[in-house]
């Protein structure tokens, strides 16, 4: 397999992490926070230093060794296989929440009639294809999806400058001053979930520094703070709370000069790079997993997720009942799994290799 290189990575994080904080999270937070949302938002820029620390003292020590093998010479094969195991029922779950709430997004904003099925299959498989394809697949299609995603971006949110007014931003701690603390895991969220970095280090050709994994981490805090600012101010705190998808109701303040509105199909493409690129790099993941096992073995995990995928899109399920769970139960509990998880690791840097401690034995003896 050809491997990828760091800015590569960015690229993929980039969208697929910038999904998460700039669209998926933003209700939560609104929801939870408030306008205090903001600021604690703000204050996750403390534990910048702290991750970067964490995330580069894994990352070195595999020293582009798969997750699997590193694993294994650590803790020992039992070990081994359960943090596998763990790690597998994630991924599944953050491809099945992704496509989710894309096919909640799409059937409930503009594609109202369309059949469902018609939808999510070809997404499915576009997906399925992109994970089997390999990671340097995936790296390819985010550089050169990215670029225009960034583009329109700074679209919106310049062109909505008239409409914003940033005096709704204040005043702050209305409801106490601890109250925005309940969000502070949903703005960490994205700083937690780069700890997919470490599953696919034997992919890579160098490594992602301090000085890259901390612009990383800026640029995602950024993709959170703007929409999430935009919408308060935009929107006010009321009606910014009480809207499912503010981000891309922001599109739809936007026009151009006075006979050009509705731009808000332009927010289609964004979501979509984002949602492709999220799925499929966890599909690529979930195949990593089984990466002694055979190629057909490995199409049909991929297929059977894209099973799971195609169910989850047409049960019906309340859109207000799905994000009351996942702002409840789901990312809350897979926060604090990516957040042990990302210890665990850290820990395991302090573990010398069983080879190298073999090695030391035999010399000795001798």
């Amino acid at each position: 397999m050809k491997k990828i290189n760091s800015v590569q990575v960015l690229s993929i994080f980039f969208l697929s992490i910038g999904l998460l904080n700039h669209v998926i999270l933003i209700p939560f937070l609104l929801s939870i926070g408030g306008r205090d949302a903001w600021f604690f938002a703000i204050l996750t820029i403390a534990l910048i230093p702290v991750w970067v620390y964490l995330l580069s003292r894994i990352v070195k020590n595999m020293n582009n060794e798969s997750l699997e093998s590193w694993l294994e010479n650590r803790f020992g094969k039992l070990i081994k296989n359960v943090v596998l195991f763990f790690i597998m029922l994630y991924l599944i779950s953050l491809v099945l929440a992704t496509t989710k709430e894309t096919m909640d997004w799409i059937t409930t904003s503009f594609l109202f009639e369309t059949p469902s099925l018609a939808i999510i299959i070809p997404f499915v498989l576009l997906c399925i294809f992109m994970a089997h394809s390999g990671l340097r697949s995936i790296a390819i299609s985010s550089s050169m999806l990215l670029p225009i995603v960034v583009i329109l971006g700074i679209f919106v949110a310049t062109g909505n400058i008239p409409t914003k007014d940033y005096s709704h931003l204040f005043p702050l701690f209305e409801n106490g001053h601890f109250h925005g603390m309940k969000s502070f895991h949903f703005t960490s969220y994205g700083f937690a979930e780069l700890v997919l970095f470490a599953f696919f280090q034997d992919n890579l050709s160098d490594t992602l520094g301090r000085k890259g994994l901390t612009i990383l981490c800026a640029g995602l805090l950024f993709l959170l703070l703007g929409p999430l600012t935009a919408a308060i101010a935009e929107f006010g705190p009321t009606l910014a709370e009480a809207m499912r998808y503010p981000a891309y109701e922001q599109w739809r303040l936007l026009t151009i000069g006075k006979y050009i509105e509705h731009t808000d199909f332009f927010s289609i493409y964004q979501w979509l790079a984002g949602a492709y690129i999220r799925v499929s790099l966890a599909l690529f993941l979930i195949t990593e997993v089984f990466k002694r096992k055979s190629n057909k073995l490995k199409l049909g995990i991929l297929f059977a997720n894209g099973f799971l995928m195609v169910i989850i899109s047409i049960v019906p399920f309340s859109n207000y009942k799905f994000m009351h769970i996942n702002q409840t139960y789901y990312y809350p509990g897979t926060f604090y799994f990516l957040l042990f998880l990302s210890v665990f690791l850290f820990f395991g840097t302090f573990i010398h290799r069983k080879e190298a401690r073999k090695h030391e034995n035999e010399t000795i003896h001798k």
